[in-house]
């Protein structure tokens, strides 16, 4: 079988710890709970399942390849490893900073789908002109 090379394998662990100490300094400061609780779990979960799950894959496959192949399959394990390792990389990224990513992107959001509003209101009254 064909084996992460020990560089990723060293990436890898340093992500998932970090997704667990930031876990755990967010629920101990008792910002973002359920997110905080959500990443511990995820954290300790997720490479013992990818582990065990990656046992049965065919020779000259890796782990990521074999995770991502069944994931596209829509195999319910695979899925949520692939969703379950978004969510801890998006949790290392961001994880700290929710609130002002919150701030910074709410409004450019809410700008947006008042554009698309407005958009589908102008082609509806081109659309009546158009008619008459």
């Amino acid at each position: 079988m064909t084996d992460l090379s020990n560089g990723t394998l060293l990436i890898y662990g340093l992500v998932i710890s970090a997704a667990l100490m930031i876990g755990i300094i967010q629920w101990v400061r008792r910002r973002f709970e359920v997110l905080a609780v959500l990443a511990i779990i995820l954290s300790l979960l997720l490479p013992l399942a990818g582990f065990l799950y990656s046992i049965n894959r065919p020779e000259g496959m890796n782990e990521i390849a074999y995770i991502w192949q069944q994931a596209r399959g829509r195999s319910g394990i695979g899925v949520f490893l692939l969703l379950g390792h978004l969510y801890i990389l998006f949790w290392v990224l961001f994880g700290a900073e929710f609130k002002r990513l919150y701030e910074f992107l709410f409004p450019k959001v809410k700008r947006m789908i008042q554009w698309v509003k407005n958009r589908v209101r102008k082609q509806d009254k081109n659309k009546m002109k158009e008619e008459m």
